[in-house]
């Protein structure tokens, strides 16, 4: 169905990485663990490390999962906007490529969820 627009929708996002004093924007996501049905977003230094990332921030919004006693951060599968990712866990957001509204995603082998039905 066609739609008529009624005014200018011209304008600059609010979401610009300008907005953000240094900090990046990024999305993250743990694929088939869906207790948390979309990918969090978090506001974060780019310098800052993966593994503190995952620590300090991932950890408390994921830790209540079941399967995330068994999740070793070493054996993971990533995304990185859509492709594959190696990333080095002690490298900063930046040295490993993530920039502004990045999306992160990643598979954790043996660990598909309650069930293993993806949630």
């Amino acid at each position: 169905m066609a739609t008529i627009s009624i005014g200018d929708y011209s304008f600059k996002p609010a979401d610009r990485v300008e907005n953000y004093g240094g900090d990046i924007n990024i999305y993250c996501c743990w694929e088939h663990h869906l207790l948390i049905p979309c990918p969090a977003a978090y506001r974060l230094s780019p310098d800052l490390p993966l593994i503190d990332f995952l620590e300090t921030l991932f950890r408390p919004d994921h830790q209540h999962h079941p399967d995330y006693a068994r999740l070793n951060y070493h054996h993971l599968i990533w995304t990185l906007d859509g492709k594959s990712w190696q990333p080095k866990l002690a490298a900063s957001l930046r040295e490993g490529g993530v920039v502004h509204m990045s999306y992160l995603s990643f598979r954790a082998p043996g660990l598909d969820g309650l069930n293993g039905h993806g949630v």
